[in-house]
């Protein structure tokens, strides 16, 4: 599953390469092919069934198009104009020369090359086995340049790997081929190292001359240059190998099929990957960009997007403040009991090794050789404390009134029993922003580390109350799951206290199935998660530990059992 820490990281990564190329970024529909210009640079955006594969595939198109926008001269490219394949043969060479030229100077690119190298040669090989007969035959003809080329990537582990599966496909004429292209070996190592556009060129024409007998003149579109090609193909019927005219004259090998197939011919993009996104499953969730959450925090003036959308606020502070004080604090002290004698340190005796222990020193004489030497103690000390506790608030429309001052009240009394046990903890809130893209807001009632008092914890509510609207559930589980996975501690605990159904982005497809996808990742990765339904039962059919509060009495004692439970 694609998590919100994979957006994140992938939206830092892109913007790190697209500041080191001096290119923009648009983010386009889901199903869009990424491409570039050279100044511009087009990426699907990623949803929440986007798979690994993809992502492996994404992180390598931006690290390549964004190398190439470093590396490559555009304009002697557009001069010259190769067409056919010979243009086939210079992007080849170019995209080992820049790959390597990148990889050398980001060693972490290398680890992005290593994983896509494996997908490259399942592509090949596909292509090899295609049942598309045209394509299948321009990717054998060609094959020994694909063979030659991994051969040579030897800062890649994976490229050896993919150079013996692409060479089981070799025919006899390709195998040869191959061999003739051993003795450009040393030629390719220097130019990646020391060549630009113009050698690399220099390269291609004389490997299209030695192995499949073409003049390069013939495959080159400029204004001085023979050009009898075209990069549309006119003039071939495109199966990979010279044809004879009624003229008698040879036609140009234009490799058509595979040209599209890799990405030479889709424009706008000028380098030379191309990748087609399978659609996602029917209602599958366009998940929001990390940008696009909106971060509410109370120390510093809240976003007019959000300012826009409240109104007075309408909690009931003082029965709120009563209800802490008068219920939620006995209850606090009670857990507080209960977690001081836990986080005792403790002995274990009967060991082997430790400090010695009197009231074991009878051992000694038993004549038993394997208790005779278990009169030692160890001290177990005790990580009670080592717990991140996230409480995750509801903060949509049909919260209003008593549900949100339940909310308030067993925040607060969340907040009141772990403060005196220095167990780290956050309060958060989440809802959406009143229009029509309806970004993810998540509110900072409580960050981790922020000493808030309970009036204040209370006023803080008592703002967001005027403005309660949608609950994107999934969105604010990837948030919350996203800040523990930040956490040092070793244990890791996430209530969300919500009354009903994930709702709002219904334009971005199915909430509740990526609700469920969130609570099963942040699982995974280790954090204990609860879903609390407040006067509402749909926490049972999302959540597998959940527990339903009918009542108002029952909700902070809920939530200390649970949290004495975790920890």
């Amino acid at each position: 599953m694609t998590s919100y820490l994979d957006v994140q990281q992938f939206e830092t990564y892109v913007s790190a390469c697209a500041k080191n190329a001096g290119v923009s970024v648009q983010w386009d529909d889901a199903t869009s092919t990424p491409r570039t210009d050279g100044r511009t640079m087009w990426l699907p955006a990623i949803t929440s069934s986007t798979s690994d594969e993809w992502m492996k595939r994404m992180r390598y198109f931006v690290k390549h198009e964004t190398s190439h926008v470093v590396h490559s001269d555009f304009n002697y490219l557009n001069e010259v104009k190769p067409t056919g394949l010979l243009a086939l043969i210079n992007n080849l060479l170019e995209d080992h020369r820049i790959d390597y030229r990148n990889d050398k100077e980001y060693r972490g690119d290398v680890a992005i090359s290593n994983a896509f190298w494996y997908l490259y040669a399942e592509d090949v090989r596909g292509r090899s086995e295609s049942k598309d007969g045209e394509l299948q035959k321009e990717q054998l003809l060609t094959l020994p340049l694909f063979v030659w080329d991994a051969s040579l990537r030897n800062w890649i582990d994976s490229s050896t790997e993919a150079m013996h599966q692409m060479a089981t496909y070799l025919d006899e004429v390709g195998v040869g081929r191959l061999e003739k292209l051993s003795k450009y070996d040393e030629e390719l190592v220097d130019m990646r190292q020391n060549g630009d556009a113009r050698s690399v060129m220099g390269l291609a024409e004389r490997i299209l001359a030695d192995l499949y007998e073409q003049d390069p003149a013939d495959y080159k579109d400029s204004e001085d240059g023979g050009g009898s090609g075209s990069g549309s193909g006119e003039g071939s019927d495109g199966d990979g190998e010279e044809q004879a005219e009624d003229d008698g004259k040879d036609r140009i090998i234009t490799v058509r099929k595979l040209r599209e197939a890799i990405g030479h011919e889709h424009k706008p993009s000028r380098t030379g990957i191309h990748m087609v996104m399978d659609k996602p499953k029917r209602g599958a969730y366009s998940i929001p960009n990390p940008k696009d959450y909106v971060i509410c925090g109370f120390d510093k003036p809240i976003p007019t997007i959000v300012k826009k959308g409240l109104g007075n606020g309408c909690l009931r502070r003082n029965d709120v403040n009563r209800y802490i004080t008068s219920n939620a604090r006995p209850m606090a002290n009670k857990l507080r009991i209960k977690l001081q004698t836990r986080s005792m340190d403790r002995y274990e005796y009967g060991k082997k090794k430790g400090k010695l222990h009197n009231g074991s020193l009878h051992r000694l004489i038993s004549g038993n050789d394997k208790i005779s030497e278990r009169v030692f103690r160890t001290k177990v000390a005790s990580d009670t404390t080592d717990t991140a506790v996230c409480l995750l608030v509801d903060c949509s429309g049909s919260m209003s009134g008593m549900k949100f001052d339940m909310a308030c009240a067993g925040a607060g009394a969340l907040s009141q029993a772990l403060k005196p046990l220095n167990i780290a903890h956050s309060i958060y809130g989440f809802t959406n922003v009143y229009d029509k893209k309806e970004d993810p807001i998540v509110w900072l009632f409580n960050e981790f580390g922020e000493n808030v008092s309970q009036k204040e914890l209370v006023d803080r509510f008592n703002i967001v109350s005027g403005g309660l609207w949608q609950n994107s559930d999934g969105d604010a589980i990837a948030y919350a799951t996203h800040r523990l996975m930040q956490r040092k501690e070793h244990r890791k605990v996430l209530l969300v206290l919500s009354d009903g159904s994930p709702a709002g982005r219904d334009h971005a497809g199915d909430i509740d199935a990526y609700t469920k996808r969130t609570i099963d990742h942040a699982e995974k990765l280790g954090i204990d998660v609860y879903g609390v339904g407040i006067l509402d039962r749909n926490v049972e059919r999302l959540y597998t530990k959940n527990v339903f509060v009918g009542s108002l009495d029952r909700l902070s004692s809920t939530i200390l059992s649970i949290i004495d439970r975790s920890i």
